[in-house]
C-alpha cells in the first residue's frame, strides 16, 4: 500500500511535467499507472471502510423502517403526473412540432396553455415524487438534509446545461458562417491560388476557399415607385465567396435551404465580370512554402492571361466607346426623390444579365425582399471623402439564407467573389484571404500555429476563437460566475449535513460509549458517521441529478422562446454533458465528505466513561 501511495504522488509530478513538456510518452504511461494505483486505493478503502457493522449502524440511524400504503399511493400519483406531463410535451415536440406556431391565434394560445400546464404538472409531479420517495426511505432529519443537497445539485445541473447549450450553440452558429481559420494580408493576396493549394496540404485542413469582405449599403429597387415611404438603406457586410469551394468551409448551403424553404445551389451566384490578371509577388516577398508551391494555372501563365484580358477590354471599348472604365461601369446615384433610369428611355432592367446575391432572412424580412427582387448595392468607398457622388450596382436576389444568428441574418450578404474584387480591388484578381475548415474545430490553435510559423509575420492567421474572442470569453466568464455562485448552494447544504451529524453525535453519546466499551476503535466510530454523511450526500446528489435532468428535458421539450435581438438566438438551448454531471457529483460528494469530518472526529474522541457517566 505504501508503494501505491508513492506511485500516486509520483503520478501527480509526472502529470505536471507532462503539461510543461508537451506530454511526452513517459509521462502518459506514468499518469496511467498513477491512476490505476489510485483506483486500487479507493477500492480498498471502500471495502475496508464501508463494509461491516459501521455501514449497518450508520444506515440504521437515518433509515425509515416502513413507508405505509398512503405514501405509496401518493408516490404513484406523482410519478403518473410526471409521466403524463412528459408525454404531452413529447407529443407537441415530436408529433406536432409546428402546432404552437399555427397562424390561428386562438389555437396558438390554447396549445401554449396546454404545454405550460404539462410543464407545471411534470415539474411538481417529479418534485413531490422524489420527496415522497426519499421520505419513505429516510428519517425526518435525513430527508431534510438530503433535500438541501438535491436542490443545490439540481440547480447546478440545469444552469450548467443551459450555459453549455448557450456556449455550444453560439459556437455552432458562428462556425456555420465563419471558417475555422482565416489567412489574410492587409493589402490582399494576389497569389491566393498557390496559398490555397499549400493550405490544403496542412495536416488537419479539409477545405479551403478564397473570400473578400467589404462594408456596403443595400437598398431595394422599386422602378414603379410603390415603396417610396419605406425605401431605406441598410448597412450590410458583404462577403464575396467562390461558389465552387465555399461549401467546403461554411454551411451556406444548409442556411440557404432553411431560409428559402427549398435547396438553393451555390451556382446561383453568378457574375460575368472579367478580372484583371495580377502577377504573383516576387519570391523574396513570399514565404518559402509558397515559393515551393507551383501555380495551378501552370508555368508562365501571366503573359497570355493579361493579353487575353486586354483584348476583351478592347472589344468592349469598341462596342461602347463612351465606357472609360476598364473594370466595369458603376451607375451614378439618382437625385433625391428620383428613381434612376436603368437603360435608354428608362426601360426596365434585364434581370437575366444581372449578378446575383444571397441575403439574410431578417434583412429580407425588414426590407421586404423576396427571391427574384432587384436591389441596389451602394459602394461607400467613393463617398468617404465627399469628393464624388455615391455609386451603386444592381443585383438580383437569388436566395435567402438563415443562419439562426440575428447578427448574421440581419447584416450579412453573399455575392460572387468577382463582384467584390470588382470594386474593392478595382477589378484586379486579388482577394482578402483564404478560409479554412478543419477536421476538428478544437485544434484550430494548433493548426494556426503551424501556419503562422510557416508564413511569417506578413500574414495574419485568425482562428475562430480569436475572431469572436470577446463573445466567447464573456459567455465563459458568465458561466464560471454562475457555477461558483450555485456551488455555494451545495456548500450551504453540506452545513446542513454537518449540523445534523453533530446533533446526532451529541444525542448518541451513550450508544457511542457502549460501542467503544465493546472494542470499537476511534476510526471505526468515525466511519459510522462518515457512512451516514456520505449516504446523505450520495442520495441527495443522485436525486438532484435525476431531478435536474428532468428539468432540462422539460425546458428542451417546452422550447422556451428568447428575443433574438437580445440573445441572438430564438430559443433557450439545453445541452447535457455527462462530464459536467460527473464533476457536479464529485463536488457535492466532496463537500459532504468534508462536512462529515468534524462530527466524526468528535465521536472518535469521546471517552466511554464520559458517555456512560449519566446512564
Amino acid at each position: 500500500m505504501l508503494l501505491a501511495w508513492v506511485l500516486v504522488l509520483a503520478g501527480v509530478g509526472l502529470a505536471s511535467a507532462g503539461l510543461a513538456m508537451a506530454k511526452p510518452m513517459w509521462t502518459v504511461i506514468g499518469g496511467i499507472a498513477a491512476g490505476a494505483c489510485f483506483a486500487v486505493l479507493l477500492i480498498r478503502y471502500a471495502l475496508t471502510g464501508y463494509v461491516g457493522y459501521e455501514r449497518t449502524i450508520g444506515l440504521r440511524i437515518i433509515r425509515r423502517d416502513r413507508g405505509g400504503d398512503r405514501v405509496r399511493r401518493w408516490l404513484w400519483i406523482c410519478w403518473s403526473a410526471t409521466a403524463l406531463g412528459l408525454a404531452v410535451l413529447m407529443g407537441f415536440a415530436w408529433v406536432w412540432p409546428d402546432a404552437a406556431f399555427m397562424s390561428d391565434p386562438a389555437w396558438k394560445a390554447q396549445v401554449t396553455g396546454i404545454r405550460l400546464a404539462a410543464v407545471s404538472l411534470a415539474t411538481f409531479g417529479s418534485f413531490f415524487g422524489l420527496l415522497l420517495l426519499i421520505a419513505r426511505r429516510f428519517s425526518v432529519f435525513g430527508t431534510t438534509s438530503i433535500w438541501g443537497v438535491v436542490l443545490g445539485v439540481a440547480s447546478l445541473v440545469v444552469v450548467q446545461s443551459v450555459a453549455t447549450g448557450f456556449q455550444h450553440e453560439f459556437e455552432r452558429r458562428v462556425l456555420g458562417v465563419y471558417a475555422h481559420i482565416n489567412v489574410t494580408r492587409p493589402f490582399g493576396i494576389s497569389e491566393y491560388r498557390r496559398f490555397e493549394s499549400w493550405l490544403r496540404t496542412v495536416p488537419g485542413v479539409t477545405g479551403a476557399s478564397p473570400f473578400v469582405y467589404y462594408g456596403m449599403a443595400l437598398a431595394p429597387y422599386d422602378p414603379d415607385g410603390e415603396r417610396e415611404g419605406d425605401m431605406k438603406l441598410a448597412s450590410v457586410l458583404v462577403k464575396g465567396i467562390e461558389p465552387s469551394t465555399a461549401d467546403q468551409v461554411i454551411d451556406v448551403v444548409d442556411h440557404l435551404e432553411k431560409g428559402s424553404g427549398h435547396p438553393v445551389p451555390l451556382s446561383e451566384l453568378r457574375s460575368d465580370f472579367e478580372l484583371m490578371p495580377v502577377p504573383d509577388g516576387k519570391d523574396e516577398m513570399l514565404p518559402q512554402v509558397i515559393i515551393d508551391t507551383p501555380d495551378p494555372r501552370g508555368e508562365g501563365w501571366y503573359p497570355p492571361a493579361i493579353e487575353a484580358w486586354r483584348k476583351k477590354q478592347a472589344e468592349k471599348k469598341s462596342e461602347d466607346p463612351e465606357n472609360d472604365d476598364d473594370w466595369g461601369e458603376w451607375e451614378d446615384a439618382p437625385d433625391e426623390g428620383e428613381e434612376p433610369a436603368p437603360g435608354e428611355g428608362g426601360e426596365k432592367l434585364d434581370t437575366s444579365t444581372l449578378p446575383t446575391m444571397f441575403v439574410g432572412y431578417q434583412l429580407a424580412r425588414k426590407s421586404q425582399l423576396e427571391v427574384g427582387d432587384v436591389v441596389r448595392l451602394v459602394d461607400p468607398g467613393s463617398t468617404f471623402d465627399n469628393s464624388e457622388e455615391p455609386q451603386f450596382m444592381y443585383y438580383l436576389v437569388a436566395g435567402v439564407f438563415q443562419a439562426g444568428f440575428q447578427e448574421y441574418d440581419d447584416h450579412l450578404v453573399y455575392i460572387h467573389v468577382k463582384e467584390l474584387q470588382r470594386f474593392k480591388y478595382e477589378g484586379k484578381d486579388t482577394v482578402s484571404g483564404v478560409d479554412l475548415r478543419l477536421t476538428d474545430a478544437s485544434v484550430a490553435p494548433d493548426v494556426g500555429a503551424v501556419i503562422r510559423e510557416a508564413l511569417g509575420d506578413r500574414y495574419s492567421v485568425f482562428e475562430w476563437q480569436k475572431l469572436n474572442e470577446n463573445l466567447f470569453s464573456s459567455i465563459e466568464t458568465q458561466k464560471n460566475i454562475i457555477t461558483i455562485i450555485l456551488s455555494l448552494v451545495i456548500f450551504v447544504a453540506s452545513f446542513n449535513v454537518l449540523s445534523a451529524l453533530w446533533t446526532m453525535t451529541m444525542r448518541r453519546t451513550a450508544e457511542i460509549a457502549i460501542l467503544m466499551s465493546m472494542g470499537s476503535t476511534g476510526p471505526e466510530i468515525a466511519r459510522i458517521f462518515q457512512v451516514t454523511g456520505m449516504t446523505i450526500g450520495l442520495a441527495g446528489s443522485t436525486a438532484g441529478v435525476l431531478w435536474g435532468l428532468i428539468q432540462c428535458l422539460l425546458v428542451e421539450l417546452y422550447g422556451y422562446g428568447l428575443d433574438p435581438e437580445v440573445y441572438f438566438i430564438e430559443r433557450l438551448p439545453v445541452e447535457i454533458s455527462f462530464t459536467q454531471i460527473a464533476w457536479i457529483l464529485g463536488l457535492s460528494l466532496g463537500f459532504c465528505y468534508v462536512a462529515t469530518i468534524p462530527p466524526a472526529l468528535k465521536a472518535a474522541r469521546l471517552r466511554p466513561v464520559d458517555g456512560l457517566r449519566y446512564e
